[in-house]
This record gives C-alpha cells, sequence and structure tokens, in this order.
C-alpha cells in the first residue's frame, strides 16, 4: 500500500513506531493530507515527485478529518497538516501547542449547502425545523452558525444538528435522516453527478471559510530545513493549481483512483477550479480569528480567547522565505 489510512497510522503511532522527533531517528516529516479536496495540494505535491526533487524525507497519510491532523500534531503523531480556522482557534484559546505556519486555501466554493435532489427546498428558510448534518465545531459550522443562520433571520436551534463527518453526510440525506447538509468536494459534486443531493448556495457570500495549515512546534524548532523542503514542493502544488488546472486535475484524479475512489476526472476537472489558492497568514486573517474566537465565546465553545494579533502561535516566516525565493507573492502582506 502506498499510503497509510489515518486508522492505521493511529494504531502505529499508539504503539509508538512512529514517534515525531525522536532522538535517534533519521528526520523525516510525518505530513498529513486531508482526503478532501483542501487536500489535494499534498497529494499533487507527493504524486508529481516535487518533495522527492527536494530532497525530503518523509511519510504522508490520510485523514477524514482536519481536527484530527491537530489533535495528532497536538499530541506529537504529526509534523504538518491542515484544520479549520475554527478547531484551531479553539485549540489555541484552550492552551493547546499546534503552530499556524500557513493559510491551506480559501474553501467558500467548495461548501455547499445541499438538500435531497427531490426536496421542494429553495432556501435554507425552507428547512427550518429540520435536521441538518454537519460536524460541530468545524469551521463550517462556525460559518453555518455564526454568518448563515443570522442572514437568514434565523437561529442556530432552528436546526437540528447531525454531527457526522463530511463522508457521512450523503448517506444521511439519503437515508433521510437529514433534510438538509453541509458538503464539500469532492463529496459534493459526486453527489451531485450521482443525482443524490441538489445544492442551494454556497459560501462565498456569508464567509471567507478557510483552513489553516498547522506545524509541530518541535519539530519546526529542531528541523526547520525540513518544513523549508516541504514548503518548496507545497507552493510548486499551488503554482500548478493556477497555470494548468487541468493538469493539476489529472494528477489529484490518479491520486483519488490509488486510494480507492471511483471519482470520474470530469469530476476531479470542475471541482480543482473552485478551490482558491490563499496561502499567507496575512493581518486580515489575524483579526478575523480574533473575531472568531469572540464568537466562539458567545457559542459557548471556548471560555476566553488568545489575541491572535500577539499569539506566539503564529509563524508563517519560513513560508514567507521559501515564497519569496521562488517569487511566489500572490496575497501577500
Amino acid at each position: 500500500m502506498r499510503r497509510f489510512t489515518s486508522i492505521l497510522l493511529g494504531v502505529v503511532m499508539a504503539a509508538g513506531l512512529f514517534a515525531a522527533g525522536s532522538a535517534d531517528a533519521a528526520p523525516k516529516l510525518l505530513i498529513g493530507a486531508h482526503s478532501a479536496l483542501m487536500g489535494s495540494f499534498e497529494s499533487v505535491a507527493h504524486m508529481k515527485g516535487y518533495w522527492k526533487e527536494q530532497g525530503l524525507d518523509y511519510t504522508i497519510s490520510n485523514f477524514k478529518q482536519g481536527k484530527l491532523m491537530r489533535n495528532a500534531i497536538i499530541q506529537g503523531n504529526l509534523d504538518t497538516g491542515t484544520t479549520g480556522f475554527s478547531p484551531f482557534t479553539t485549540a489555541i484559546s484552550k492552551g493547546a501547542r499546534v503552530m499556524a505556519i500557513g493559510v491551506t486555501a480559501n474553501i467558500c466554493d467548495t461548501q455547499h449547502i445541499v438538500v435531497p435532489v427531490k426536496s421542494k427546498a429553495k432556501s435554507l428558510k425552507d428547512l427550518k425545523g429540520k435536521t441538518f448534518a454537519n460536524k460541530k465545531g468545524t469551521s463550517t459550522d462556525f460559518a453555518f452558525q455564526s454568518y448563515v443562520v443570522p442572514a437568514h433571520g434565523l437561529k442556530s436551534k432552528d436546526f437540528p444538528l447531525l454531527s457526522v463527518r463530511t463522508t457521512e453526510r450523503v448517506a444521511a440525506i439519503v437515508s433521510g435522516n437529514a433534510q438538509g447538509a453541509m458538503l464539500g468536494d469532492p463529496m459534493l459534486e459526486i453527489a451531485i453527478q450521482a443525482g443524490q443531493v441538489r445544492s442551494l448556495e454556497n459560501l462565498c457570500k456569508y464567509d471567507k471559510t478557510r483552513m489553516m495549515h498547522v506545524g509541530n512546534p518541535a519539530t519546526l524548532k529542531k528541523h526547520p530545513e525540513l518544513f523549508e523542503k516541504y514548503f518548496r514542493g507545497w507552493i510548486k502544488a499551488h503554482k500548478l493549481l493556477k497555470e494548468n488546472p487541468d493538469e493539476y486535475a489529472k494528477v489529484y484524479y490518479e491520486d483519488l483512483i490509488e486510494l480507492g475512489s471511483k471519482v470520474k476526472l470530469s469530476v476531479v476537472k470542475k471541482i480543482v477550479r473552485r478551490l482558491r489558492s490563499e496561502v499567507f497568514i496575512t493581518d486580515e486573517v489575524k483579526k478575523y480569528l480574533n473575531d472568531m474566537a469572540d464568537k466562539q465565546i458567545k457559542l459557548g465553545w471556548i471560555k476566553k480567547r488568545a489575541d491572535f494579533t500577539k499569539t506566539k502561535w503564529i509563524d508563517d516566516s519560513i513560508l514567507r522565505k521559501v515564497a519569496k525565493e521562488m517569487n511566489y507573492t500572490a496575497g501577500m502582506n
């Protein structure tokens, strides 16, 4: 098998065979890749051999949820991965040790509010009182409760939550256990083309929903050179998406097939064009995190917040150094 699954990785790590930062082991970067579309940057960098070109020694493993990567990093079992802004904000505000090292992407156009294909609902208002499938505490859950619901003059309690992972939401819709859901690519487009769900709208007019690239503070301190090699390959993947999205889609498609997906190339070509490359932690991002944390307090997710304009747990200096060397400056401030 080319790549460990997240379940197998967890078992192996629990046995202590993959202890990150071991004093006796040769430096090897443990990379997490999201199973959803935002993980395609890691998939493409791996499949294209971008990291091998840099001489990076690494393993790559898939995770069904960003929060699982965040937790693995906090536990010292992973070196880098991606998680939602919301799980990152919650973790730091609760005193966890995980470093924000970049922004993975803007995913607002890859996340849609969906209903069963035969549903008569035309807007979110038509779903009032209906069960909604999403994952509690995620960035999409935060966006839904903090921006989407209020925009329709409604309240969170109007939508009983069925808290399930993205991979389980189509089944919840098809079975009738949920009458609406937040669904992301590639599962979103697969379900649409299969005639299982219909999209009401994406999140873009409500929220600039993004994913946070995170790193293990111990590995960052001990082996910053690994992250430099990592980001060189990762930025090449971002460049490929911008310059040749069809080639990017073809490589990502091949990875999905190798991992057991039955997705069509036509689906992948469509969804990669909905992924928005944003990589730097700007002042706007830090202010957004502060506003997010204030809203999380109101939601009861945290009791107090960190100041994300000052926290030591945000540092994208390695990314910025590499980006400058590669003349990649899009969105930098």
